[in-house]
């Protein structure tokens, strides 16, 4: 496999690039995306366990349409077809989303045991069932209290740090005609940085969208719920999406396999 470093830079461009191609080419598909991103964010909170199943659904339709363009697959409809890619990256999603959480409960309890322990060093016999008797023990801890408010901060990078990481399962699953999903992590080994990056610096006008909707009109927004939530769902489908999917692709192609001999194992 071969090996290249990957610019930021060029990372950027790429995705920015390809905004009008892949929009004009997958609109349909990037119109339900967004339609049912915004009702999952309407629902009742009667029905709101469906909202993940909407998202999910959403993401993957669009996930489909923009990578089976940059991988020359069949189209559908203006990108608008649900197939096997859609599935197989549904699949990834799930897979991705589940060995995080199970690393997310790993360094939770970890961050539980170096705070009790903490606790218990600084004020041996403390109540551990009252709230009050947690923060007596941590303000008795000095330095160490400190420590144990960088373990939570840690524990958040190592799990971006692994997002950056599973960036391209997408991309290696459509591209192999598999689900790839732990297989993908050699591609983006000493890529971390530069994905992260590259993957803040194209989400930062829906990063400021969304502060600026928050900012005029906090959490409630009267009856403009339907358009905050049209309009943060068209950015994101209509934008992050499509920048976001010609990014990876640009650092994917750099980086997959050269012969059917180095092909990533499912």
């Amino acid at each position: 496999m071969t090996q290249r470093s990957v610019a930021v830079g060029a990372t950027v461009r790429a995705g920015l690039s390809d905004l009008g191609a892949a929009i004009k080419a997958c609109w349909a598909a990037l119109v339900l995306a967004t339609v049912l991103a915004a009702v999952s964010r309407l629902l009742p909170p009667a029905a709101a366990l469906l909202a993940p199943v909407l998202q999910l659904v959403a993401l993957s339709l669009a996930a489909g349409a923009l990578y089976r363009r940059r991988f020359e697959r069949a189209s559908g409809l203006k990108g608008l077809r649900w197939g096997r890619e859609e599935w197989h990256l549904m699949a990834a999603q799930l897979l991705c989303a589940a060995f995080l959480f199970v690393v997310l409960s790993v360094l939770a309890l970890v961050v539980a045991a170096v705070t009790l322990g903490v606790a218990r060093m600084s004020l041996p016999g403390f109540d551990a069932l009252s709230p009050a008797g947690w923060q007596d023990a941590l303000a008795a801890s000095g330095v160490a209290g400190f420590v144990v408010g960088l373990v939570p901060l840690l524990s958040l990078a190592i799990i971006v740090w692994l997002a950056a990481r599973l960036s391209l399962a997408g991309a290696a699953t459509v591209d192999l005609a598999g689900i790839r999903v732990l297989s993908s992590f050699p591609l983006t080994r000493g890529l971390a940085a530069p994905i992260l990056a590259s993957g803040f610096l194209l989400a930062l006008p829906v990063i400021l969208l969304g502060a600026g909707l928050r900012f005029a009109g906090g959490t409630d927004h009267g009856g403009l719920e339907p358009v905050v939530a049209i309009c943060s769902a068209a950015a994101v489908y209509f934008y992050l999406a499509p920048v976001w999917t010609g990014a990876l692709v640009h650092i994917y192609r750099q980086r997959r396999p050269t012969d059917a001999s180095q092909t990533l194992d499912a």
